[in-house]
């Protein structure tokens, strides 16, 4: 079958003018049959676990979505959680003397992100392309294992050379790992589902932040025991940590719904109906996620991502949205220390700013959800951000110590405030899965960019306000509040075009598009945005 068909699945309840509750048509399969039902018939057949009569209580779904959270989401907010140790512990060791001992300075500091960033980036959409292959549960593990050994391996770094190569191995084997995992889940989830899915899922990432303060706290006094530095001790208990996580992974995340049983997982967490549920309900959902057989992603779905002007405005909103992320929180503790807080407890006292970007963002994602309204969450969501960047550039420059670290706390709040609703958004408007693949790659790729030019936005010479810095990230919000208002218009505007065009279309009028059309997925007439 050609790729460039698909099936049609129309709703014509459906008001094309509305960007919220949006149709999303993902299958690139072609089947015969004139009405909607019969198609989704036809081409759920090729599921052996879809049953088109199947009927089903809400208790019964209500149950299944929560053992895929208790089962499935849990775990992988677990192996999150280490991913996030590994990704900030250096920031935690360069209040342990890091720089020092290597013979170092900040802005060595700051290539090392730039290397970090730069392998991370390369190999992003070449793992994506992996795992439609090798199946998310087997190649994710593979990789935590892989950076779990390299982060560990950084208790041997001896000079500026062994540094580069360490943040280069750890940046290429954590790539893929997130918009893989975000695929992983829609595999589990129906799409109205995703958004606090992934809410919870970057929730971690405030858990993880919080919890590495105080496990620096503890493994930086552990300096001088057998001879090893504290970060030495640091790199490599959180390194060993996550290769056994990584290794656990291998026996505990599943293949899919319908492959649930076997090794860590026992006897499965499904019955036989639960799995025709399964699978039944998300197909009806998405009638793309029909075809049981696993896909490389071509060069047609990279390039449909890569050339698609309804795309970029999210990344866009990812890279300058994020810039401020790793000088501000990245650098926090190393902040700290140099407005004259303790160096060690320097690191406990990011923990507020943690949970400060925890409360703001389970408000703005579960709010979004609830309102299912994603562009003027995020604005708002970015001015609060903006708002506390210039305060802590305006603060004056005799304020004391202790008024800069609140600045700093209610700042260190937004850091990722709008994160999982600009990720669910991208998610739900993109179409086919390949292309939705590499548009989540594309993403998480211009968020990590930010690192590069994040990372050197604070020098080493304008330390400890960098004053100078902190008006250009605010400057950046700003255009991630433009980019916002852009994208909700401009998509209301693609949606109100394509009104028009098919307001007085017939069956018959919609049946002639499906077979001579060559649209597919987002781009076809009857695909309607959410913003």
């Amino acid at each position: 079958m050609s790729d460039k068909q698909e099936v049609h699945v129309y709703d014509n309840k459906q008001d094309p003018e509305k960007g919220s509750g949006g149709y999303s048509l993902a299958s690139t399969l072609s089947v015969p049959g004139d009405t909607a039902d019969e198609k989704l018939r036809a081409l759920g057949a090729l599921n052996p676990h879809y049953d088109h009569d199947l009927t089903w209580t809400a208790a019964e779904e209500k149950e299944l979505v929560r053992i895929f959270d208790l089962k499935v989401l849990s775990w992988i907010g677990v192996m999150f959680f280490f991913l996030q140790l590994d990704r900030g512990n250096m920031s935690n060791a360069l209040t342990d003397n890091f720089m020092l001992d290597l013979n170092v300075n900040l802005n060595t500091i700051n290539m090392g992100t730039t290397i970090f960033v730069i392998f991370f980036c390369f190999f992003e959409i070449p793992s994506n392309m992996i795992i439609r292959r090798l199946g998310p549960h087997r190649w994710i593990p593979f990789l935590m294992a892989c950076w779990g050994i390299s982060t560990a391996a950084q208790m041997f770094l001896k000079d500026r050379a062994t540094f580069f190569i360490c943040r280069a191995l750890v940046g290429l084997f954590e790539a893929g790992y997130i918009p893989g995992i975000a695929i992983y889940l829609t595999t589990y989830y129906k799409r109205e589902e995703m958004a606090l899915r992934l809410s919870i899922f970057w929730s971690t990432l405030s858990i993880a932040n919080s919890c590495a303060g105080v496990l620096a706290y503890f493994i930086l006094q552990m300096r001088g025991i057998a001879g090893l530095a504290g970060w030495k001790w640091l790199f490599l208990i959180e390194g060993v940590a996550t290769f056994i996580i990584g290794v656990l992974s291998f026996f505990i995340l599943p293949e899919g719904p319908t492959n649930t049983k076997g090794y860590l997982r026992f006897r499965g967490y499904l019955t036989e109906r639960q799995e025709l549920i399964a699978v039944t309900r998300l197909i009806k959902d998405d009638p793309s996620k029909a075809d049981p057989t696993k896909k490389v992603v071509s060069k047609t779905d990279v390039w449909r991502a890569v050339s698609s002007p309804k795309v970029w405005p999210n990344i866009l909103i990812g890279f300058f949205g994020l810039l401020p992320s790793t000088p501000i929180s990245g650098f926090a503790p190393l902040i700290l220390k140099m407005l004259g807080f303790n160096a060690l407890k320097s690191n406990l006292m990011t923990i507020p700013g943690y949970m400060m970007s925890l409360l703001v963002m389970s408000v703005v994602s579960y709010s979004s959800d609830k309102y299912n309204e994603r562009a003027f969450h995020g604005f708002v969501a970015t001015l609060y951000y903006a708002v506390s960047v210039a305060t802590l550039a305006l603060l004056p420059l005799d304020a004391s110590k202790y008024s800069l670290y609140v600045a700093l706390i209610f700042t260190m709040g937004g850091s990722t405030c709008w994160h999982p609703v600009n990720a669910a958004w991208i998610a739900g408007n993109t179409a086919p899965v390949g292309k939705r693949t590499i548009a989540l790659a594309m993403y998480i790729m211009s968020v990590n960019l930010t690192a590069i030019a994040g990372s050197n936005v604070f020098r080493a010479d304008a330390a400890p306000r960098f004053i100078s810095g902190m008006w250009v990230l605010f400057g950046a919000l700003v255009i991630t509040m433009s980019l916002f208002i852009f994208q909700r218009f401009y998509l209301k505007h693609i949606n109100s075009k394509r009104a028009k065009i098919t307001k007085d279309w017939t069956p018959e009028d919609w049946k002639h598009y499906d077979e001579t059309t060559t649209h597919v997925g987002d781009d076809r007439l009857d695909f309607v945005y959410s913003y």
